[in-house]
């Protein structure tokens, strides 16, 4: 079990936010099959705060809010408050931090117009922005954050260390970096240095290796619903019998409910 102030996240199994998939539906059939935690999609504080259509039901929380983090998006500090704000207002128990989403309409800005992973190459802004939304609401805060850029730009232990200073309560991280987007193998090996409260996340198909990590917890999206391994993994991440079979079965409904062809699905 994770506790993070007053919210328990037991058994330590996060549903990863995924663009066009977990939304209150399906975060609700997820919640029901036993995760730990679900995560909201990943919402842009930039359209938030301007109103944008559809952007607001992204954050919807139903009856079910308190095993439900909200992601928030955004690179400029005074905006990401003030949606931080807006949703611990509205009920959010948890406001998670995006750093770690690769796409490239959300990394292509140049400098300080970057978010999502491209962050992670500059870890005084990104800080900036970490202790903005930390001060601006009670409900904890985490973060949800990549192993770097690239290889040359491995960033991620020092911006968790920071992160930690400045009021995260918790840090997710993909084992990958940004260049990497999904492919290859998540270096577990890296993340032993983390030295923070710790959830990892890579290929669902390779959860069994994370006792090798200094992770607490693990987060599934897409294969997760594909493989049981995230069930067989061990007690630090067992959602029970059926589990695995349950959240493929969550994610067939989902991917069937959009159709095939539509771009959803992205883990962030």
């Amino acid at each position: 079990m994770i506790s993070l102030a007053d919210t328990s996240i037991a058994p330590p199994v996060l549903l990863a936010p995924m663009a066009g998939i977990t939304d209150l539906p399906f975060r609700e059939i997820v919640s029901g099959f036993g995760a730990g935690l679900v995560v909201s999609e990943m919402i842009a504080s930039a359209e938030m705060l301007s109103a944008r259509p559809g952007v607001r039901e992204k954050a919807e929380l139903g009856l079910g809010a308190g095993n439900t983090a909200v992601q928030i998006a955004g690179c400029e500090a005074g905006p990401m408050a003030e949606t931080a704000r807006v949703l611990a207002g509205e009920g959010a128990r948890i406001i998670d931090i995006n750093m770690g989403c690769p796409a490239k309409k959300v990394t292509r800005a140049r400098g300080a117009g970057a978010s999502g992973s491209a962050l992670m190459r500059d870890p005084d802004h990104a800080l900036r922005l970490i202790e903005a939304v930390v001060g601006a609401v009670d409900v904890p805060v985490t973060l949800k954050m990549r192993l770097g850029w690239d290889h040359g730009c491995l960033t991620g232990a020092q911006i968790a260390a920071r992160a930690e200073g400045a009021g995260v309560a918790m840090i997710t991280v993909h084992g990958r970096t940004r260049c990497q987007f999904y492919k290859g193998r998540a270096d577990w090996a890296a993340i032993r240095v983390y030295r923070v409260p710790l959830t990892c996340r890579s290929s669902p198909t390779a959860i069994s290796p994370m006792p090798d990590s200094a992770a607490r917890g693990a987060g599934t999206s897409r294969g997760g619903g594909r493989d049981d391994r995230a069930r067989r993994a061990g007690p630090s991440v067992d959602i029970g019998a059926g589990g695995g079979g349950a959240l493929r079965r969550a994610c067939a409904g989902g991917a069937a409910r959009r159709g095939a062809g539509r771009s959803g699905g992205r883990a962030f």
